[in-house]
């Protein structure tokens, strides 16, 4: 969209740029919380005999199924140009694979509000990528929000007892994975809608656990009723977190995107304490007002200058 004269502003473009501003957040909060179900779905079905590899099977077939009847009865898909394709395959083969892998397995050895923790260290990685690529400038108000956002998962997270390692270092590659993920993801986004985005991710996706079940073991997916909810709602919140987080990542940029999904922990831990009746304690209530005003302060900020 061009930009209009200092001389003489275009109201219209203001407006069309608070819209865009808003909209954004909006889509990365919807993502943030949908995902933020999502371990306590995967601990639902845990519990019902569902083990990781299937599960993640599952997830993704279903999702991108489901993104492809949306995308055909809204008459959205287009075929995108074949840099564009094959990077966004390899997100989903390797890129998905592997940072889904590494969480959802996590899990089995940690607490969520670990995982939780050990994963939003992205952010600051995603911050320090976004500056050494030159695509964004680091503002008072981004710096002060990451602060936040940083101190109230520490203290949401709270980590106390025996942690196994194993948990710790997976948790840490899902991070890592993830920032690589998104910085890849807002280059080719420029050109691609989210819904089409997700489209090929998760069908790359469910490619490659295809392919991973079939070599170690086979796949068996005979699971209980109750089961198959759990992992249809972890199948259902996917779709809906994937396509929102590439429409908002295209509209107000990675490390502004990165700062409001922190909410997502927040959401981990409140329904696991409702679900779980696990009780949150003084720390981790602090923590979550901390996260919950960096996401309010990014979101009433200038959009993040950029070079």
């Amino acid at each position: 969209m061009p930009e209009t004269s200092a001389s003489s502003p275009d109201p219209a473009y203001g407006m069309i740029s608070v819209k865009r501003h808003w909209r954004g957040n909006a889509l990365v909060l919807c993502s943030a919380i949908s995902f933020g179900f999502m371990p306590i779905f995967a601990r639902l079905a845990y519990q019902n005999n569902v083990n990781v590899r299937e599960l993640l099977l599952v997830r993704f077939v279903i999702a991108f199924l489901a993104m492809g009847v949306f995308l055909l009865v809204t008459g959205r898909h287009v075929i995108p140009a074949r840099n564009q394709l094959l990077v966004l395959l390899v997100l989903g083969a390797v890129g998905y694979f592997a940072q889904s892998t590494l969480y959802f397995t996590s899990l089995l050895y940690i607490p969520v509000s670990v995982v939780a923790l050990i994963l939003y260290t992205y952010p600051p990685f995603v911050v320090a990528g976004s500056l050494v690529l030159g695509w964004e400038k680091m503002s008072l108000t981004l710096a002060l929000c990451l602060t936040l956002a940083l101190v109230g998962l520490g203290l949401v997270a709270n980590p106390a007892g025996n942690i196994v390692l194993l948990g710790v270092l997976m948790a840490l590659g899902a991070s890592v994975t993830y920032t690589i993920y998104i910085l890849v993801s807002t280059k080719v986004l420029r050109n691609v809608s989210g819904e089409v985005a997700s489209f090929y991710v998760t069908g790359a996706a469910a490619l490659t656990f295809l392919l991973s079940n079939s070599l170690t073991g086979g796949i068996n997916i005979s699971w209980s009723l109750q089961a198959w909810i759990w992992v249809l709602l972890i199948s259902l919140s996917s779709s809906l977190a994937i396509t929102t987080f590439f429409q908002g990542v295209r509209l107000i940029g990675p490390s502004r995107s990165s700062i409001i999904s922190s909410i997502e922990p927040v959401t981990s831990i409140i329904a696991a304490s409702v679900v779980f009746t696990e009780s949150l304690s003084i720390y981790q209530s602090v923590g979550g007002l901390l996260i919950v005003l960096a996401t309010l302060v990014t979101a009433f900020s200038k959009k993040t200058q950029k070079h």
